[in-house]
């Protein structure tokens, strides 16, 4: 792995919401995320947050609103929902 994945305790609140096999492939690609070496390019960069930009990333109905951090390589999952209803916040 070549960023480190760190999971937030509301978004494995959401995670756990989620039915199994929906969990288990949403796990499986921030996995796959994590492996890449220019993550940002498999991302949607969300407009409004220039200080701490946040980041959608589309897993079949699901979205992950995650963090990148370059300089020292760490993907923070914040949240985890319905595409029709985790924007909602942000």
């Amino acid at each position: 792995m070549i960023w480190r994945l760190l999971i937030t305790a509301g978004a494995e609140r959401d995670l756990n919401k989620i039915p199994e096999p929906d969990r288990k492939q949403i796990k499986d690609e921030l996995y796959a995320l994590a492996d890449e070496p220019h993550p940002k390019s498999y991302v949607k960069k969300m407009k409004g947050h220039s200080r701490s930009p946040l980041y959608s990333f589309r897993v079949g109905q699901y979205r992950a609103i995650l963090t990148i951090e370059g300089n020292t390589m760490i993907i923070t999952l914040v949240e985890v929902g319905n595409r029709s209803k985790v924007y909602r916040k942000y």
